[in-house]
């Protein structure tokens, strides 16, 4: 994308952006990622310590990859301890050949009433995290639409990603939205 640059409003940092209100725009969340544990074949769900709500990934890899810790899926929990019961994409994934790995970050939101609205700030959380690491994810649902679409708009975000890295696959830090722009020529600048 040559010649576009991020637009300027005024702020060194997403959470410096206010809203009408004065209040920051954009909502920051910090995601530490656990080092992955193996999901082995028969198991019937993953290694975890934790009963909060979190965000996860399951990497796969096997003798041919050419990378190592391929995400491969993405998705939520707002129940830890009941998620894996039926996650029939998740066992499909784990039957396959190779092994499979899964992390987790916990999400702890702090920001105006978000504490209360759990379920649609993880989704929101998710759907970006999908359209991150798009390319290798095998996710059916949230790739071809935008975060916050439809009748209920979405929150503005600042995702941090700390912890594990998945090899460079999760980037560091995600603002959406975020504008770019394509400056026009200026005829009178020599």
């Amino acid at each position: 994308m040559r010649g576009f640059k991020i637009a300027n409003w005024g702020a060194e940092t997403p959470v410096d952006v206010p809203n009408a209100a004065g209040r920051p725009l954009f909502e920051q969340v910090e995601l530490n990622w656990a080092r992955p544990t193996f999901w082995r074949k028969g198991e019937g769900r993953p290694t975890f310590d934790c009963d909060e709500p979190f965000v996860y990934a399951l990497v796969h890899n096997h003798g041919n990859a050419r990378t190592r810790d391929r995400i491969v899926y993405i998705g939520l929990t707002t129940s830890p301890r009941t998620r894996f019961g039926n996650h029939e994409r998740a066992a499909e994934i784990v039957s396959r050949r190779g092994e499979v790995k899964f992390s987790y970050a916990p999400v702890k939101l702090s920001g105006r009433n978000l504490a209360d609205r759990i379920g649609p700030a993880l989704e929101e959380i998710e759907h970006l995290l999908i359209w991150a690491a798009w390319p290798n994810l095998e996710n059916e649902k949230k790739m071809f639409t935008l975060p916050g679409m439809g009748t209920n708009g979405g929150n503005a975000w600042h995702i941090i990603n700390k912890g594990y890295r998945f090899a460079g696959q999760m980037p560091r830090e995600i603002a959406y939205p975020w504008m770019i722009v394509k400056p026009g020529r200026v005829p009178s600048a020599r």
